[in-house]
């Protein structure tokens, strides 16, 4: 039923539009509208420690119609075109309102349940909306620090690796005397997507969506140099976070001191406290954007 319906009206817009346009040609009404320019900026990237995308930002610029004829034409043109431009009002209100009811399929993030059994058996008192929240709080330390121009702040938050690629990055745009504003945060999905063990090092895969405002000004003036202040852009992560396995050796009970297996529920079976691995210790070691979407 739903789909007759999308059908139908498809149908009863497109044929709304084609009576508006004969109205248009009928009444002698012309008209010549052309695009304006779209500009989009971006940094540096890379799979194996961050990669960067900034928003872009669009303008269109109009152009009145002129027309002429007698007065009789002239006064049915002016009827025939303000009626168009009503239809047309009407119908970007009721799309734009039909946009915002709507969420974005790839913004439904579902954990991956055989990584989340498995994370539960390499770390005590694994917690899924846990390990996303501190995660996502890493990824705005880092965020912040690179607006602020202050890496020593995350040093323990990220890998090395991560790290000097940030520094040259940030030196690069002190020279040019431009800094990136990133700011008004806003989590709109999360979840996590893949774990393995390698070596002595557990790896865990994630997805974040991250709405926020996102452009370049210069430092001195203050001017935007691209990107927008007024218009934010939703940016689709894949994060992936690391953390030594010998860091989730608990042997005993802190709080009793009993023995204790690491393949547990996370409760010690004597005195019934929950034993939790160390979360503080994961640190980010790749960033990638997959997608980004200007609203």
């Amino acid at each position: 039923m739903k789909k007759y319906l999308k059908v139908f009206s498809k149908i009863a817009i497109a044929v709304s539009l084609m009576v508006c346009l004969c109205i248009s040609i009928a009444g002698g009404h012309k008209t010549h509208a052309d695009s304006g320019y779209d500009t989009s900026y971006s940094g540096g990237s890379s799979s194996s420690s961050s990669s960067y995308s900034s928003s872009s930002h669009s303008s269109s610029s109009y152009r009145g119609s002129s027309y002429s004829g007698s007065s009789s034409s002239s006064g049915e043109g002016s009827i025939g075109g303000f009626i168009i431009w009503i239809i047309i009002i009407i119908l970007i209100i009721y799309y734009q309102s039909r946009r915002a009811k709507v969420t974005p399929a790839d913004m439904k993030l579902v954990s991956n349940a055989d990584a989340i059994a498995k994370l539960k058996e390499l770390v005590p008192g694994f917690e899924e909306g846990e390990f996303l929240k501190n995660g996502y709080q890493i990824f705005l330390d880092v965020q912040d620090a690179w607006t602020n121009f202050d890496l020593e702040k995350v040093r323990n938050s990220i890998t090395d690796e991560m790290f000097n690629q940030y520094e040259s990055q940030l030196s690069s745009m002190e020279i040019k005397g431009e800094q990136n504003i990133m700011k008004d945060f806003v989590l709109k999905g999360s979840a996590i997507t893949n774990c393995s063990k390698q070596n002595d090092n557990i790896e865990v895969t994630t997805k974040y969506i991250v709405e926020f405002y996102d452009y370049i000004v210069d430092k001195e003036s203050g001017n935007v140099k691209r990107g927008s202040k007024t218009s934010k852009v939703r940016m689709y992560y894949d994060l992936t976070f690391i953390m030594s396995a010998s860091q989730t050796k608990i042997t005993h009970c802190p709080n009793c001191g009993a023995e204790v297996n690491i393949s547990t529920s996370g409760t010690c079976e004597y005195c019934g406290s929950k034993i939790v691995g160390e979360n503080a210790s994961w640190v980010m070691s790749k960033k990638l954007c997959t997608k980004q979407t200007n609203l």
